[in-house]
Order: C-alpha cells, then structure tokens, then sequence
C-alpha cells in the first residue's frame, strides 16, 4: 500500500504548481494513468507475493482496533518517499526547461500558449520533453521505492536482494513499458512524450538508490525494535 500511495503524491503536485505558479502542468492525465495502470501494476503484485519477515512471529499482535491505513503508513507513503519523489519529477521537469535557457519567467510566459494547444512546435517539443523527464524519475523512483516497501522496518540488505525474484520481473516489465511510452511512435503520440538526451538517462539512474538509501536511513534512525513476545 505504501508502494502504491507514494505516487499519489508527485502526481499531485505538478497540478498544484500549475495553479500556485502559473506554469504548465508537470505531467498529463494520460501520463498518470501510465505510471497507475501500467508501470506500477506488476510491481505492486511482486511485493504482495513477498516472503513473510524472519521473526513475525515473535511480534507482538496487531491490536484490534489499529486501522490498515494507519498515520505511520501514510507519512511515509505521503510525507516521505512521496515527498522524495515529487522534488525528483519537479527537478527533473524544470531541469529540462533550464537545458533550453527557459527560467521560471520564460515558462510562464509561454504557458497559455501551451495549455491552449498553440505554442510553436519548438516549446511543444520543450514542454514534452520535460513531462517526460516528470514521468521518468517518477518511475525510476519507483524502482527504488519497491525494495524500500519489501519492509516497513527490515533492511533490504537483511531480507536480501533476490529473496523475491517476482520483483525484478516486476522492475523489468516497469522499465520495459516506460521505454516504450518514450521511444514508440504511435505510444509517444498517445501519450505525449518526447525523447530524453543522453544525459537525462544518466541522471534518472540517481533517483532509485535516493529513495532506497533515505528510507534505509529512516528505518535506521526511527523504527524501534519491537520486542518479543
């Protein structure tokens, strides 16, 4: 669940800093239901097929009355790796602009333009390159997301990389579908997409081992160790 609600939040935001920011969107409705539908679909499932932790049942019991969504699940999902990963797909979303000499100012002036299917073909260009790059650091932090949510307190270097081998399946197909998107025509189309640089690529390769190392830190320095029974 938390796999599946961290997305909620770089989702989101790009909305909220269309109307607080006066720029275009971060990511387009069929982009979201991408990341929803497709790319984090098999994952999803790869992490209910996971092993059940060494030692569960030494733990105290679940009490009664604790919800399934409890606070501690959605700050992480909401407050952290969310988090995490709405500053990545922003990032990379003005980090594109910022490539082609467009500041903040430059953006927002071409906005209505964008928003009402007018701009010149160049800014198109600009403008789905950069959702594109949102899109894709989205994506690849989910790579990184899915080993972090394979516990909410065990370490992945505890319960070990190839312990669940439907994860990389998972990842697989993951990568697989956002290629695609990107580099297929008639996918690009429908989804409004542009092709990434060289070192656009290079620079997603970093939002995974973000996400994985900063939630091993958090399961470092705040989960207590439950006692035995």
């Amino acid at each position: 669940m938390t796999y599946i609600l961290s997305s909620n939040v770089p989702e989101l935001v790009p909305f909220l800093a269309m109307i607080a920011f006066k720029i275009p969107p971060a990511l387009t409705i069929l982009q979201i239901l991408a990341i929803d539908l497709g790319t984090d679909m098999l994952p999803a499932l790869a992490l209910g097929a996971e092993l059940p932790e060494a030692g569960i049942m030494q733990q105290r019991p679940r009490p009664k009355n604790r919800p399934l969504l409890d606070r501690g699940l959605l700050l992480r999902a909401y407050g952290f790796i969310g988090m995490i990963e709405t500053i990545a797909g922003m990032a990379g979303f003005f980090l594109v602009w910022w490539s082609h000499g467009y500041a903040i100012a430059d953006i927002q002036r071409v906005t209505p333009a964008i928003l009402a299917h007018a701009a010149d073909p160049t800014v198109t260009a600009i403008y789905q390159q950069a959702t594109t790059m949102t899109l894709a650091a989205i994506v690849a932090c989910q790579v990184g997301n899915i080993f972090a949510c394979r516990s909410d307190r065990a370490s992945i270097f505890k319960i070990g990389w190839f312990s669940n081998r439907l994860v990389w399946v998972g990842i697989a197909v993951e990568v697989s579908l956002l290629l695609a998107i990107i580099n297929i025509a008639p996918l690009s189309h429908i989804f409004g997409t542009g092709a990434l640089t060289s070192w656009q690529w290079l620079i997603l390769l970093v939002c995974p081992p973000i996400v994985l190392i900063a939630d091993e830190l958090r399961k470092k320095l705040v989960c207590t160790k439950i006692k035995p029974i």
